[in-house]
């Protein structure tokens, strides 16, 4: 399977748990909106645990296997705008 496919897949993965994380806001306003935000942004060292095992794990589901430095240095650069454009729309709308 290509990067892409993979990098596509991650995406989905990351979006499905950003949608999961803020769904409770829907439910919520005031002083209470407010603390629920404020707790979902404090996790956020959470959702970068959750993106570092969801990409090995759809390396390893992928049968994506790096024989070289080069290999995985050429992946990660690959990815790191990936990774980058995900952080930023984890807070997206939520911090002024």
């Amino acid at each position: 399977m290509s990067y892409e496919k993979v990098r596509e897949e991650f995406i989905k993965d990351a979006e499905e748990y950003i949608r999961a994380k803020r769904q409770p806001f829907a439910k919520l306003a005031g002083a209470d909106l407010e603390l629920a935000k404020y707790e979902y942004l404090e996790n956020f060292q959470d959702y970068i645990n959750f993106l570092n095992f969801r990409i090995i794990a759809r390396l390893d589901e992928n049968l994506i296997s790096f024989k070289s430095l080069e290999e995985a240095t050429a992946f990660q650069d690959f990815m790191k705008p990936t990774f980058e454009m995900l952080a930023r729309k984890y807070t997206e709308g939520l911090m002024d």
